[in-house]
């Protein structure tokens, strides 16, 4: 979870997008511990590496990244209902090789063009980077209005994969909208089966578990953190009390929190595993992703269980296809 990405959420209601009738296009990235980072080419010739966060929420770039692309001067500010704004327009930054994210109508009459926003880099910032190394955060915003395959299997992302629901392992997804069936958020609602039970979880490509020093010896890992998939505190209890037999890490994240490997987890009709999931607080959805979401989840799956499949999702036709690599 991204507290500091979740906070500006808020201000924030997004347009519809009609996405083009395109060809499938490879983008260039890297698969690093589980998650997916896409190579941005830089309007200065340079190369960053932006994170790819479905479960994220505001596009961002870092003041330290700005200064070391000499594009610091090019950074603009602008006042959103009394808040302080710092931002930076997409195509000062990135080629057009690279899709910009949507524009959020709240800023219509403020910004007309894609662009990033330009964060402080405080302590939290600063530990998210130094455990999960990147250059562009890549929220929500910059997935609407698309169609996405990240194929684990091969470490390659693909644009333009529109997907029709014709029955072959493919479910609908959930979004939060407004009363014209308008998205407010991006952050789409799926369905998992762990041990019997159907769970409503985030679609969340960047959840990341923050290893401690007893996780990477338990797991032989020199990895600071790695693409994970997070569990509500009393379905993480249970799993615990039913299944003493399953792998379990005390205190496995940094910040305390406990992690549990599933055997089995069940999508559509397929089934995969072993799978880590790290707790997370039952407010944390309830009280929390609830504001972006349109019903309570009860956890999120990323990297830990998607690197069994090629995923495709689709945020024009709501759809997520789970395609298991051979």
């Amino acid at each position: 979870m991204k507290i500091f990405f979740t906070l500006l959420l808020s201000l924030f209601v997004f347009q519809g997008f009609a996405q083009h009738n395109e060809k499938p296009t490879v983008l260039p990235s890297v698969l690093i511990d589980g998650r997916f980072y896409i190579k941005i080419p830089t309007a200065t010739g340079d190369t960053v590496l932006g994170l790819c966060d479905s479960g994220g929420g505001f596009n961002a770039i870092y003041p330290s990244v700005l200064k070391k692309l000499k594009l610091d001067s090019k950074v603009r500010t602008i006042d959103m209902n009394g808040e302080q704004l710092s931002y930076i327009l997409f195509k000062d930054v990135a080629t057009t090789s690279t899709p910009a994210p949507q524009i959020p109508s709240a800023f219509k009459n403020h910004i007309d063009t894609p662009f990033l926003a330009v964060p402080k880099e405080n302590m939290e910032l600063q530990m998210m980077m130094k455990f999960v190394p990147h250059d562009v955060f890549l929220g929500q915003f910059f997935f609407l209005g698309k169609a996405w395959t990240f194929d684990y299997k091969k470490g390659i992302i693909s644009l333009n994969t529109p997907l029709k629901n014709n029955g072959r392992n493919i479910q609908q997804l959930g979004f939060k909208k407004d009363g014209n069936g308008v998205k407010l958020f991006g952050h789409p609602s799926m369905k998992v089966e762990i041990d019997g039970q159907v769970i409503n979880v985030l679609f969340d490509t960047g959840a990341s578990i923050m290893l401690s020093k007893k996780a990477q010896d338990s797991l032989q890992v020199k990895a600071m953190s790695m693409g994970g998939s997070f569990i509500a505190r009393s379905i993480f209890n249970d799993w615990r009390k039913k299944h003493p037999e399953w792998r379990y890490i005390k205190n496995g994240e940094i910040m305390g929190s406990d992690m549990i490997q599933v055997p089995q987890v069940k999508v559509g009709n397929t089934t995969v595993g072993p799978v880590w999931f790290a707790a997370r607080p039952d407010e944390a959805w309830s009280q929390g992703m609830i504001a972006t979401m349109d019903k309570v989840v009860k956890g999120a799956v990323g990297g830990s269980l998607f690197q069994y499949y090629k995923v495709t999702i689709d945020y024009n036709a709501e759809l997520v296809s789970f395609q298991k690599s051979k």
